[in-house]
């Protein structure tokens, strides 16, 4: 039989308590983390024809309600890749969310939760998409969030895992960590947002989630980063790296548009 409405936004409440530890947790730096942050946005809005997602329970348009989303820029189609994530960038790269920069818009869940958040190159040089969607259900559905695949995407283990792409800050290498967790846990803050704004508007919930940080030595924010080639040799040794960066320092979340350099790990 039906749940009734009070037991359904229990249940929300509880799923919007579990994603707030889960959000703590990973950026006190225990990123895998991000596996559990999946596994709750499954919950919350995955709808398949015999699962009917919690947010469509709690209400009949679940799926049309209103989510901050980055408002990106549309992509470049020679991109030799894409990221829409949100990270720090200094002696490392972390991840570092602001839900109240200009590079955020409400956009419906439905449209935040298919949206492209990844785009890249295959071994065999087929561009590749990955959406939101994917890329959380695939923490959650095969990479343990809920199970664990016996195969693994190669494409996703090649980029996303194995393979990240390793940056040069001041000549010095900077490894990019998986930024598909990265991407979850930032979609785990906006749909925490979205729960507050919808249905809990009197929980506590911040809009600035961030790993780490010192103020001290040099370092600048990001929501998005793609790459444009160039001839270089070898092929793909190189090529100019596009940010839309937050700022030039710690303090400073100014938006502008940067420039970097960028090796990609081919």
């Amino acid at each position: 039989m039906p749940r009734p409405k009070e037991n359904v936004l229990a249940k929300l409440k509880e799923q919007m308590q579990f994603l707030r530890t889960s959000l703590r947790t990973f950026y006190e730096g225990e990123f895998a983390e991000s596996v559990r942050i999946a596994t709750i946005i499954r919950v919350l809005v995955h709808e398949t024809g015999r699962s009917k997602p919690l947010l469509n329970q709690a209400r009949p348009n679940g799926l049309d309600l209103p989510i901050l989303d980055q408002a990106s820029e549309r992509p470049d189609e020679k991109a030799i890749f894409r990221f829409a994530v949100s990270a720090r960038i200094g002696p490392t790269i972390a991840p570092a969310v602001d839900l109240g920069s200009s590079h955020y818009a409400v956009n419906t869940v439905g449209a935040w939760w298919n949206a492209e958040v990844f785009t890249f190159q295959s071994r065999l040089g087929r561009q590749l998409v990955y959406t939101r969607k994917k890329v959380v259900l695939t923490l959650a559905n095969k990479e343990g969030g809920a199970h664990v695949d016996e195969h693994e995407d190669p494409d996703y283990a090649r980029l996303l895992t194995d393979l990240p792409l390793s940056f040069d800050q001041y000549g010095f290498p900077i490894e990019t960590p998986d930024l598909a967790r990265f991407l979850t846990a930032q979609s785990g803050a906006e749909m925490l947002e979205c729960l507050k704004r919808n249905f809990f508007p009197d929980e506590d919930v911040p809009l600035k989630w961030e790993h780490g940080g010192d103020s001290r030595v040099n370092q600048y924010y990001m929501d998005q980063i793609s790459l444009i080639p160039r001839l270089v040799m070898p092929p793909l040794g190189s090529g100019r790296n596009k940010f839309a960066t937050r700022g030039g320092c710690a303090n400073d979340h100014r938006f502008h548009a940067g420039q970097n350099r960028v090796n990609c790990g081919y």
